[in-house]
């Protein structure tokens, strides 16, 4: 009987497609997986698309006494019946609430992927609870799965893991990708694109304000912001400040988009910018490098990790409007400079984010864990 893994997230967006991604690609000759998540979710069709058992849990991302007794409840339930050998939570909700539940049904063996951990998201008392939180559930963790070296460097100096139990695999992405897109997304005249949901994390204010300094330097310039409409408390922020500044007709707000339309965006831009607070590994930094892009993004774990020394791109302080608008405006008065550092991001996720290598490695860090 091959080894059952139980995969539990609350997460979608940039978690949404890690995950996937990775059910896709690891061995099911191996082992047996599962899903735990929300109900009616794109994540949840996907994994049924994939062949994997969905098991629907009420999570929420807020926090709710009600919900998340509930969603604990059927977790501990769900472990007891299914007696699984693994447990592999993700990202804040599904990682605090798995670890949890484990405990309680009779420790499966614990992995834990924060992909950003969540105290990064709150200021105050509030991200000193949330870190006490982070702590506590140390004891009901085996290992930590980090997605880049500076998120380990988090997890055993901030939250306080051994290094012993801290593994990094990088997220990745699938080049097959990249050849499937439609042939008409030709490269625009100077369009400088971000994605994100309108969320504290991505800090999309600083976005439109970099937009006001391009545009000052070079008129014309189009940026485009893809992420509205998916659980984007600052929307209505953003769309003043882009009226404040007077940027109507040249910053477009974008709907979210599926993972194919949101590609073909990107192959379209001249450059990719990240301006995000906090990250673990960022999805789209790596695949804009896969489509070749020039990247900027702000100096944030997985970010610094993935430009290290100016490989696919720059790394800007946080909140530096100017740096930013800097390192864009000379990728766009030097298409030549800006070639040669997409085509460097593209070999670097050649020789480090390929999926089918890096999913490879998490199949054995699954049987390192069961001792086999």
């Amino acid at each position: 009987m091959k080894p059952k893994i139980l995969h539990v997230t609350q997460s979608t967006g940039g978690v949404e497609t890690s995950l996937l991604l990775l059910l896709r690609h690891l061995d099911q000759r191996r082992f047996e997986f599962h899903l735990a998540c929300p109900p009616r979710t794109k994540l949840a069709q996907g994994a049924r698309d994939l062949g994997i058992p969905v098991h629907e849990v009420p999570m929420v991302r807020r926090v709710d006494p009600w919900w998340d007794c509930l969603a604990l409840a059927r977790l501990v339930g769900l472990l007891r019946r299914e007696r699984y050998t693994v447990l592999h939570a993700h990202s804040a909700k599904g990682g605090y609430l798995g670890r949890l539940a484990a405990r309680m049904a009779g420790r499966p063996r614990t992995v834990y992927s924060p992909r950003a951990f969540s105290y990064l998201s709150q200021q105050g008392v509030a991200r000193k609870f949330f870190l006490g939180l982070e702590r506590l559930a140390v004891r009901w963790t085996d290992l930590v799965h980090a997605t880049s070296e500076s998120e380990k460097t988090r997890a055993v100096e901030e939250v306080g893991f051994p290094t012993a139990r801290v593994v990094v695999i990088p997220n990745s992405v699938d080049l097959a990708e990249a050849e499937t897109l439609r042939s008409g997304s030709a490269v625009k005249d100077r369009v400088v694109l971000t994605v994100g949901r309108l969320a504290y994390q991505k800090n999309p204010e600083m976005f439109v304000r970099v937009a006001r300094r391009i545009l000052n330097h070079l008129p014309g310039t189009k940026f485009a912001l893809v992420g509205a409409g998916f659980a984007g408390p600052l929307e209505r922020r953003v769309a003043e400040l882009i009226r404040s500044l007077g940027l109507e007709g040249d910053v477009e707000i974008v709907p979210w988009a599926d993972r194919a339309t949101t590609l073909n965006l990107m192959r379209a831009c001249s450059v990719f910018v990240l301006t995000s607070r906090f990250e673990g590994m960022p999805n789209t930094v790596l695949e804009a490098m896969m489509l070749r892009k020039p990247v900027v993004a702000t100096d944030v774990d997985g970010s610094r990790d993935v430009l290290a020394a100016g490989t696919g791109g720059f790394v800007v302080p946080l909140d530096d409007d100017r740096a930013m608008a800097d390192r864009v405006i000379a990728l766009l008065r030097d298409p030549t400079l800006a070639g040669r550092v997409g085509e460097a991001g593209h070999q670097r996720v050649l020789d480090c984010y390929d999926i089918h290598r890096n999913a490879q490695v998490m199949d054995a860090l699954y049987g390192e864990l069961l001792g086999g």
